[in-house]
């Protein structure tokens, strides 16, 4: 069988698009065929978030698996943390379906590595693979098996070696009637927490929201949050692996500002933390004013996954509140940073702490310049620009008077991200026109 699938549906660390004329069952066999025969394992794990097409999907990749002699050890539809989860504890390979924020209409997959990291150069192959338009054939004469897991209780087995006191914690959590619904009842009973749960159903199409906790999204969370007297607030996006907190007097917490809090709780002299360059320099001072030792990644989850397993690192943190507990493993699990951050506000309400830590403002955004080839030419020109600044991978960081510039190109769109820190919001929104206007103008330049 010969497949063909969109360029742009093949992302830089996972799959993506839209259900189903960009990702469906055909694919979903054929990563279950592919798969095995790159990183030549004859067991994965395979889960799903509860979009309306994921249950297809599913089936979809577990029929490619076992027509490939595959054993599945399958978790059902749970968060994406539990099959990160799972895979490190049984040191086994995983796929899972999901499309994490994207809105309900949209599908794809992540690929897990045995060691809880994301796979990449097995990733990039398989994208060789599905590009080329391989032809998918059966490569076993012997078909696997299906062993159902209970996911939860794995999990709650891992998580509950590191997770202390937080009984009678009050909390309010921004759901937006996804996954996570799964497992909170469950992780409520067994620590103990007061929750008041938002859009506590499971919805496919997620209330008609898009499940990603921007500050449009999170109005009514900060809202209940102050209504109840919470001590904390948490939003999960559609898989999540993600969380973004709003602290007990309703103030939505940037990664940054959160980051600060796990810091405080979690970090001791001599420590590693990972950061990424869109993260704020208080937060990398306040760090090393703990006596620990920063470590800067190049931005995407499989680079800090990487980097926070190689450096040993207790801690990493992304201004989009992804957060890596790495005194445990090294992926981004939204539940144990929302059970961490009890455990702080257990014993002192976050704003006491961030009032006396006042972060500069900070903005990230986008802007479209049509197509790769245009944007990779104006990073070009970016570069030879800012002669002084720190070359990242993808990008630079020109630091100035009180702030700076972070000017990077898209993994996975005709993008360039721009992410700038300031001393003031005017400050910011000045900062944004002029270097807005600058990607524009070099983007007529190169196109001209």
């Amino acid at each position: 069988m010969m497949i063909k699938i969109p360029h742009h549906v093949l992302r830089a660390y996972d799959i993506r698009g839209k259900y189903p004329s960009e990702v469906n069952e055909t694919l979903a066999k054929a990563i279950g065929q592919l798969i095995p025969q790159i990183v030549k394992s004859k067991e994965f794990c395979t889960g799903s978030d509860s979009r309306e097409s994921s249950p297809s999907l599913l089936k979809a990749l577990i029929n490619g698996f076992l027509e490939s002699g595959v054993r599945v050890f399958n978790l059902g539809e749970v968060p994406n943390p539990l099959i990160y989860a799972y895979c490190w504890k049984r040191r086994n390979y995983g796929v899972y379906v999901t499309a994490s924020h994207n809105p309900y209409m949209y599908n794809g997959f992540k690929f897990v590595k045995f060691d809880g990291t994301s796979m990449l150069e097995e990733y990039y192959e398989l994208k060789r693979r599905l590009v080329q338009g391989h032809i998918i054939r059966s490569v076993s004469k012997v078909k696997g098996g299906v062993v159902e897991v209970d996911g939860i209780s794995e999990y709650l087995d891992v998580i509950s070696k590191v997770v202390s006191d937080v009984s009678d914690v009050s909390i309010v959590i921004e759901t937006f009637g996804g996954v996570v619904n799964r497992v909170l009842p469950k992780i409520a009973k067994e620590f103990g927490l007061k929750v008041k749960i938002l859009h506590h159903e499971i919805r496919r199409d997620f209330y008609g929201l898009r499940p990603e906790p921007t500050k449009e999204n999170l109005k009514l969370l900060a809202e209940e949050v102050v209504k109840h007297n919470a001590v904390l607030g948490v939003a999960f996006d559609g898989d999540a692996d993600r969380s973004v907190f709003v602290d007990d007097k309703g103030n939505i917490l940037d990664g940054s500002s959160a980051g600060i809090l796990l810091v405080s709780h979690l970090v001791r002299k001599g420590d590693k933390v990972v950061i990424t360059p869109d993260t704020s320099s208080t937060l990398e001072k306040f760090i090393k004013d703990k006596g620990a030792k920063v470590v800067i990644s190049r931005i995407g989850h499989v680079f800090i996954e990487k980097k926070v397993l190689e450096e040993k690192a207790v801690l990493g943190i992304e201004q989009s509140s992804h957060f890596y507990h790495g005194y445990i493993y090294p992926f981004s699990d939204g539940l144990l940073s929302m059970l961490k951050l009890c455990e702080f506000a257990k014993e002192i309400r976050p704003s006491e702490i961030l009032s006396k830590i006042p972060l500069r403002p900070i903005i990230k955004y986008y802007v479209d310049v049509s197509s790769d080839e245009i944007k990779w030419k104006i990073m070009d020109k970016v570069r030879s620009m800012f002669k002084n600044a720190l070359v990242l991978a993808d990008g630079i960081k020109y630091y100035f008077d009180n702030g700076w510039v972070l000017i990077r190109a898209s993994q996975t769109m005709p993008e360039i991200n721009i992410c700038i820190e300031a001393p003031s919001e005017k400050d910011l929104a000045k900062l944004r026109k002029e270097y807005t206007n600058l990607i524009l103008r070099l983007k007529r330049e190169v196109m001209s």
